[in-house]
């Protein structure tokens, strides 16, 4: 509203200002004391001619779900579409006028030509049989699946009766949407060519340039990716390459994903997967980047600094400070005024650390990506990156909407 004000009037030329000023995601409305309604990029419009009668929400499935409640979704409507960088203006009259502003080219354009970018070379040329899909609808689809964590048939079905799928993915009509077997294959050239670890590396080089990642401290982690562990298959047997591990009281069969998180950030630099009973002090090393002045871990990593392979020294020649949690047990013999001090510094070092938990809290709670798909490290490896690239893309949205 500072921008709208420092033009002294509200009109279409004071909202193009402000919106040319505006970086990332945003749609906005504003009615001034004529009762003279503008809108400005992303929301859902409908009229009711006969009624004369405009309503608009920031989405169609709230917008319909409310029209159901009171009973307006039975008549008769037209549905107002807007494009990217599209200004509306409602007067009291019901008159409408449009306008326009120029859009940045902001943090998810810049993320779409470097995904595109990388996969172009080795996505099929089309020179013998059929020609291919549109490289940017399979890569929109393969990050749905991604993120909903949908199966080949799931993904295909949900583009062709989900509409919000549909309009992701600009798809018309349900002959324009690939079958299970292509967007597998789509997922295969990925994996056959390294090329969701390369977009994970091309995430973390973006968020390095605009300061979203400074390298000062890490912290490691890792968590459980379960397997099935049936044998009830083809082969009579379970994944040769996941291992069986124990926490607490709790089995585990899978594998383990590594993480090395910006201790400042919270957004994920380093992945590394292994089987489930890969010790986590054995992996550290691999986790830090070399120019950090902290590394923190949890008493899992207890030993890490002391190990043949351990990074004592930055790049600048510094020594890197290793902060980890101590055991429990080890602060109950104690006296009572020890255990409050090593308990205190304790809470400390955690409330660092539990960055590294929301990255897990995105990938377990928001994309449910708790139990693997796929056999073989290879391919649990390549799901990770892709996973944690996403995840990144999340958690940097959200800090940029937030400031």
């Amino acid at each position: 509203m500072q921008l709208i004000e420092q033009q002294g009037k509200l009109n279409f030329d004071a909202l193009k200002n402000m919106a040319e000023s505006v970086q990332g995601s945003f749609c906005f409305t504003v009615l001034d004391e004529n009762n003279t309604l503008y809108i400005v990029k992303g929301m859902c419009l409908l009229h009711f001619v006969r009624l004369g009668l405009y309503v608009y929400a920031s989405t169609e499935s709230i917008l319909t779900k409310a029209l159901w409640k009171v009973g307006l979704l039975k008549l008769k409507y037209e549905q107002i579409l807007f494009k990217e960088g599209d200004m509306i203006c409602i007067n009291k009259n019901g008159e409408l006028s449009e306008s326009s502003f120029a859009m940045q080219n902001d943090f998810s354009n810049v993320v779409w030509e470097t995904f595109l970018e990388l996969i172009q070379l080795s996505y099929y040329k089309g020179e013998l049989g059929n020609r291919p899909y549109p490289l940017e609808l399979m890569l929109r689809i393969f990050i749905l699946q991604n993120v909903y964590n949908l199966s080949d048939m799931a993904v295909m079905n949900e583009v062709i009766d989900s509409r919000a799928f549909s309009n992701f993915c600009g798809i018309n009509a349900p002959s324009e949407v690939p079958n299970g077997d292509t967007i597998g294959r789509f997922r295969n050239i990925l994996t056959r060519n390294g090329l969701q670890e390369k977009i994970f590396a091309a995430v973390v080089k973006i968020l390095m340039e605009r300061k979203l990642i400074l390298k000062k401290g890490t912290i490691v982690n890792s968590t459980f990716i379960e397997s099935p562990s049936s044998t009830k298959n083809r082969e009579k047997k379970r994944d040769s390459e996941a291992h069986s591990a124990k926490k607490g009281n709790t089995w585990h069969f899978g594998y383990k994903a590594h993480i090395g998180v910006d201790e400042e950030s919270g957004l994920v630099h380093t992945v590394k997967g292994t089987p489930a009973n890969e010790h986590d002090v054995t992996v550290m090393s691999e986790l830090l980047h070399g120019e950090e002045e902290r590394a923190y871990g949890d008493s899992g990593y207890i030993g890490a600094d002391k190990r043949p392979e351990a990074i004592r020294k930055n790049k600048n020649g510094k020594k890197i400070r290793y902060i980890i949690n101590r055991r429990p047990s080890s602060i109950k013999k104690l006296s009572k005024s020890g255990q409050y001090a090593a308990k205190k510094k304790e809470h400390q070092k955690s409330s660092v650390r539990c960055k590294a938990e929301h990255v897990f809290a995105v990938i377990k709670n928001i994309f449910r990506y708790r139990k693997t798909r796929y056999r073989g490290l290879r391919k649990q490896t390549a799901k990770l990156n892709m996973m944690f690239a996403l995840a990144n893309l999340y958690l940097a949205a959200r800090k940029s909407l937030a400031v």
